[in-house]
Parts: C-alpha cells; structure tokens; sequence
C-alpha cells in the first residue's frame, strides 16, 4: 500500500463509519495529526479534536497538541480531568487505569456533542508491542482506522509528508513512563523530566527519554546518537542543566533507549 492508496482507504473508512461528525482523542503527534487532518477533510466543522488535560500532561504538551490542530483548521477541545490518587500512585497497571479515564472523559465529551464515533491514532504496528492501554480502547469502543486499515508507522509518516502535516516528530509517550512502579508521581517531577527532556532535544536529539530513579537522572538517546552526546560540550551542558533542574545525578545510559525500560 503507498501513500495515495492509504489517503483512499483512510477516507472511505471516515465516509463508511461517521455519522454526525467524529471525535478524535488528539495527543498532536504524528498519528492522531494524521486522524484528526482526515477527519477534518471528510466533516468539516464537524469533526472534534479532544485532548485530556490531566497531571501527567505538560503545558508545553498542550500548547503543541494546540499548534498541531489549528494548522490543520480542526476544532480543537481541551477536557480537564483529575486523577484519582491511586492512578498517580503510578501502580504497575497505570497506562491501563489511565487510558480507561481518559476515554470515559473523551466519550463524555462524545456524548453531549452528540457525535457517536470516537478514533484514536492507535496504527498497525501498535499492536504488535505490549501497551496495556490498548484493552483498555477495546473496552471502551475507541475505533483505531490505522490499526484497523494495517497502516503501520512508516506509512503513516510517508502519508503525512504527502500531505504536508509534521512527519518526523518523534514519538513521546506520557511522562509517567519515566518513573518506576508504585513511585508516586508530582507535578514537580513530571516538570522536572518534561524540562530536562525539552533541554536535550534543544541541543538537536531526536530520541529523547529521561527516566527518573531516586534521584538519578538516567538518559536514553537513539543508539545513533549516544556518540553525539559525548562529542564537545553536550554531555557537560546536560549535566549542569538536569543539576540545575533539581537531579542530583545524572548518567548517560549505554545501551540507549528502549521501550518501557523503567515502567
């Protein structure tokens, strides 16, 4: 499947499935972008780009996810939901307990719009990694066109790029999956790691990942560019950046990043 055959398939899935509009659950990154500029091309101002404002969200996150949906011209909702203390607690089964809140606030959003069709920007190749968030879409209803059409991440980058929307942001999953099971999560910490996280893509990272461990400030790059943090002056300016932000040490972890290494 190329890019052009994917845009077909993606729209007749929106013309097939949409009713009175859709709501699409937006993070701003590349995959919801693509849902929610599809989504926006078959409704109209009857698509709905909701983003669940909560503890584990940064500012700096709302403020992008915002850039993202007025670029594409969708309506763009902010729902502001608390997290119950046992979710902040972060237990082993958090992205589960939390994907659950986040779509019942989504869905309520869904409910009074009068809009019956919720997607996400779950895509193919999700599937095949162990995100306990995804039974919690299934339980919820939460369509996933991606997944469903089997367009995995390269296609969806490819399509995106077709069509003008930002291709190559990296992925960056919810901060929480910085700290260790069972530690229980501050906003201070969550500022914390987004600020040491924002610092080192500032100095030209892509693949960025700072995991949070008493105290330790553990930093995982892209294997490819574990060189470049250790070329000139990178690794000291981090240091004192992270020191400065509150980290009383901080590593450069050898192997780079890898998925779900703390969480």
């Amino acid at each position: 499947m190329d890019a052009e055959e994917a845009l077909l398939k993606l729209t007749g899935w929106f013309l097939e499935n949409g009713d009175k509009g859709v709501v699409v659950a937006f993070s701003g990154g590349v995959d919801s972008t693509l849902m929610a500029k599809v989504a926006w091309n078959v409704f109209g101002n009857k698509a709905v780009a909701v983003t669940v404002s909560m503890e584990f969200i940064t500012k700096k996150e709302l403020e992008e996810a915002h850039r993202a949906a007025a670029g594409i011209g969708i309506r763009h909702c902010i729902v502001k939901l608390d997290l119950p203390e046992r979710i902040k607690g972060n237990p082993p089964d958090r992205c589960y307990q939390c994907k659950k809140l986040v779509m019942d606030a989504v869905k309520e959003f869904a409910r009074e719009s009068g809009i019956k069709i919720i997607v996400d920007g779950t895509n193919y190749d999700d599937l095949g990694s162990d995100r306990p968030g995804l039974r919690a879409l299934k339980e919820e209803g939460i369509r996933s066109p991606l997944a469903e059409l089997k367009i995995g991440k390269a296609l969806v980058r490819e399509l995106s790029r077709e069509i003008g929307l930002d291709y190559d942001k990296p992925s960056n999953p919810c901060l929480a999956t910085r700290f260790p099971p069972n530690h229980r999560i501050t906003v201070g910490e969550l500022q914390m790691v987004g600020e040491a996280e924002g610092f080192i893509r500032s100095l030209g990272f892509k693949v960025v990942r700072v995991r949070s461990l008493d105290g330790l400030a553990s930093i995982e790059l892209g294997r490819d560019e574990i060189a470049k943090m250790l070329d000139g002056n990178n690794y000291g300016k981090t240091v004192e950046k992270l020191k400065s932000l509150g980290f009383e040490k901080v590593a450069l972890d050898p192997k780079g990043y890898r998925t779900g290494s703390v969480s």
